[in-house]
């Protein structure tokens, strides 16, 4: 990183510059300083140069050097000094910086500096932070802020925590150092041309509270304050009142039960399709799953074939998207309580009943797979602890010795290799006279940028769209493999996006609005007569596919509706149609002691 060279020069011209303060030598600090003013005249001047001449940004995670950006670099340097020597010559700016005297350094000078640095780079890092977790995370709420705060790390790729590192923390860490020695300089050393140090000590206070109020209270708008405050202020009836007991409510199984097989596909969004057939995109990155649609059922939140899910609150991220789908309720997380089953003594909602719970009671084997930990968010309690759920994970290819020990890639193993593993075990599913959910995640459209597979083609300038085209081959074959075995006949296939893509950026560069997202959903193989499903303008949630899923299997749902979700089969209205978007979507960014108490703490009996 080109910004880590100019830091070092910058400290190697300052701490030199520091020791010659602490030696009150008047002529060495003179000397230095005038040099390391030189040397911050040319950076700011080789930024704005490259941004506004060059039209160039040398910060990013390539090297920018070549032949021409090494011309351009040292032009740019060459015309600086001589705009600087000019500038001298005229002005005799140099003499500005001439020292008068140096305070000798004590404790309270020491305190000083280290009080402002402090000060400036909690305010960086508060900041930076903010940012850093919008771009990285994309559509955030407070709930999920806090779920992920309070869950393990373990099984999360180490680019999460890379970006981090170089990120805020690094950026931070560079504020306190800089910014410490120059303190330890200006609150000690009487230029010629600037005020005695006592002004700039206060000057430099007033500075730094103004510069921070200004930068927090950005970084607060950022982070949506207003949603948390209302997040610990407010409270909702909203689920109470709408929720459908799935305990107390008639489900009729079929004679012949059928088979479910679930793909959740990390970030799958029907954005991604061209806006011909009511995509976002210029050029439709899924026409496999496009043209699959034609044999299946697509609900579209619009008049055009291809639109999706809205995201509400607490459905946005993947344990979210899950539960939702599974339970029919967003993902709520009490102010204090319950951390999602971190430990052996926690339970996850043990108070739901969720579509495992049910299909286990029914005699269904149950198998979730997954490329990654399945700790990481709480999905192992979750799918163990409703429904008894087999998991076959990337810890359990360890053990099975489907990859070897050390093998690991992205967040766990590629998903070349798990649509490989799930012939595998669906294989076996099916040899046994029992019905079977089998449920996978995929992995390589998570951001940030998603993961490239060696044979990945490269068909597209952007490694996000390539990793999103290939995705939707993989899909394609999978599917079609589907249709050659004996159990696809009674087997309903549902493929369906976990929540949108937190690679926001990557879909503003694209010109999509954020309010134009959908998630991308598909039912195959369903016993229902398609001509009769309402699919378009259909407002509904990730919440919505719980009844849904049951309604695809052939199960009669009395009242159509289970948890706060409507049966999208049966053209009967949503929550969300009933009520608006906006209305649903802020009553469930509120607590609900209803959740707590029913969901979150009840004893589990089920």
């Amino acid at each position: 990183m080109i910004y880590i060279s100019y830091f070092t020069v910058f400290i190697g011209l300052l701490l030199p510059l520091v020791l010659m303060v602490k030696r009150q030598d008047i002529s060495a600090t003179s000397l230095l300083a005038k040099l390391l003013f030189n040397l911050v005249i040319n950076i700011v001047g080789i930024l704005l140069a490259f941004k506004f001449i060059w039209k160039k940004w040398i910060f990013g995670p390539k090297s920018p050097f070549d032949l021409i950006f090494t011309v351009e670099f040292l032009i740019t340097i060459i015309a600086i000094e001589a705009l600087i020597l000019a500038i001298d010559h005229w002005l005799h700016l140099s003499k500005w910086l001439t020292v008068i005297s140096i305070e000798q350094l004590s404790a309270k000078s020491y305190l000083k500096a280290l009080l402002a640095a402090i000060v400036a780079a909690l305010t960086v890092f508060l900041t930076t932070a903010s940012y850093w977790t919008t771009t990285t995370f994309g559509l955030l709420n407070p709930e999920q802020i806090i779920y992920n705060l309070k869950q393990p790390m373990e099984g999360a790729d180490q680019s999460f925590m890379l970006s981090f590192l170089n990120g805020p923390l690094l950026k931070t860490l560079m504020t306190f150092i800089t910014l410490f020695l120059i303190a330890l300089v200006l609150f000690n050393v009487e230029f010629q041309g600037l005020p005695k140090p006592k002004v700039i000590r206060w000057s430099v206070a007033a500075l730094i509270t103004i510069g921070s109020i200004i930068s927090l209270t950005f970084a607060a708008i950022n982070i949506n304050i207003g949603g948390f405050y209302k997040y610990f202020t407010a409270s909702s009836t909203f689920i109470e009142e709408n929720y459908v007991d799935p305990e107390k409510t008639k489900l009729t199984f079929p004679k012949k039960k059928r088979n479910l097989i679930y793909i959740y596909v990390e970030s799958l969004e029907s954005s991604s399709i061209d806006k011909l057939d009511g995509g976002q995109m210029s050029t439709n990155l899924l026409p496999g799953l496009t043209q699959l649609s034609n044999e299946g059922i697509h609900f579209s939140d619009t008049s055009k074939k291809f639109g999706g899910a809205h995201q509400f609150n607490g459905t946005g991220w993947t344990i979210a998207g899950m539960v939702a789908q599974t339970s029919g309720l967003p993902l709520k997380v009490p102010v204090q309580g319950n951390d999602y089953a971190n430990s052996a003594k926690q339970q996850f909602l043990p108070g739901a009943t969720t579509l495992n719970d049910i299909l286990a009671k029914e005699g269904y084997q149950q198998t979730i797979l997954m490329g990654s930990d399945a700790t990481f968010g709480g999905r192992r309690s979750y799918f163990t602890q409703h429904g008894h759920v087999t998991i076959d994970d990337y810890l359990q290819a360890k053990k099975d010795k489907r990859i070897p020990e050390d093998y690991r890639v992205w967040w766990g193993y590629e998903d070349s290799k798990l649509f490989t593993y799930a012939q595998q075990d669906l294989s076996k599913l099916a040899a046994s006279d029992k019905p079977f959910n089998f449920t996978m995640l995929t992995a390589n459209t998570h951001h940030i940028g998603g993961y490239p597979e060696a044979n990945m083609p490269q068909k597209y300038s952007d490694q996000y769209s390539n990793v999103i085209a290939f995705t939707d081959t993989q899909l394609v074959e999978f599917v079609t493999w589907l249709k050659q075995q004996s159990f696809y006949d009674n087997t309903t296939v549902i493929i369906h996006g976990d929540h949108l893509s937190m690679d926001a950026d990557y879909y503003k560069k694209h010109g999509v609005k954020d309010s134009k997202r959908r998630t991308f959903n598909l039912i195959l193989n369903a016993p229902v007569d398609q001509k009769k499903v309402k699919t378009r303008n259909r407002m509904y949630g990730t919440y919505d596919m719980f009844p849904t899923t049951l309604a695809a299997m052939g199960v009669k749902i009395d009242g159509n509706r289970l948890g706060i979700g409507t049966n999208l089969l049966s053209n009967k209205k949503t929550v969300a149609e009933k009520d608006g978007f906006n209305d649903v979507n802020d009553e469930l960014a509120q607590s609900s002691k209803f959740y707590n108490d029913q969901f979150m703490y009840a004893k589990r009996t089920k």
